[in-house]
């Protein structure tokens, strides 16, 4: 039985909500699992474990959490994290279009649960934050080669604005930027 039928079937219900202190550790795990599972699809080396030891730890995620020009909601199910995204409401975009307006900097689904709408609940509950708090557009910043995202971000409205890159270890990787409007 695949996920979404698993899901339907158990008529399981998937939990968006703030992300508390408690959950420091479990987001940790998850946001290291998801992003080293997306990105080394290749294999594991020194610059991937290198950036993801480093960025992704407890402290930084407390300091997320605890931080006001943030929203962290998490997607759980059954008392398991399955899911997370991360607002940054203060952040300079690289294209102009969109300045002075928030970041969807983590958009993070445990593979086992691509597929099943909750990707697309986490989006819809920051875009609603978003709305609520008067800002006119979101955007965000996709791997060139992450062709899964790109679709799912045109599907909700998403378009390109402009090409910027992530730098790791000295080495640049080309990434989509792309925007929303809220209204």
């Amino acid at each position: 039985m695949n996920m979404s039928a698993e899901i339907a079937d158990r008529k399981t219900e998937v939990l968006i909500r703030a992300a508390e202190i408690s959950d420091v550790n479990n987001l940790t795990v998850l946001k290291q699992q998801v992003w080293i599972a997306t990105y080394a699809v290749e294999g594991i080396r020194t610059e991937f474990s290198t950036y993801v030891l480093s960025e992704f730890t407890s402290d930084k995620l407390l300091e997320t959490i605890l931080d006001k020009n943030k929203i962290l909601l998490i997607a759980e199910i059954d008392n398991h994290l399955v899911g997370c995204v991360e607002v940054n409401l203060r952040c300079d975009c690289p294209v102009d279009l969109v300045q002075d307006q928030p970041e969807i900097a983590v958009l993070y689904v445990l593979e086992r649960y691509t597929g099943v709408g909750i990707g697309l609940k986490l989006l819809t509950e920051a875009l609603s934050e978003l709305k609520e708090k008067d800002f006119k557009a979101a955007w965000l910043t996709v791997y060139h080669k992450n062709e899964r995202a790109l679709k799912f971000y045109t599907k909700n409205n998403f378009r390109i604005v402009g090409i910027t890159s992530f730098e790791m270890d000295g080495n640049q990787y080309e990434n989509k930027v792309m925007m929303v409007d809220l209204k």
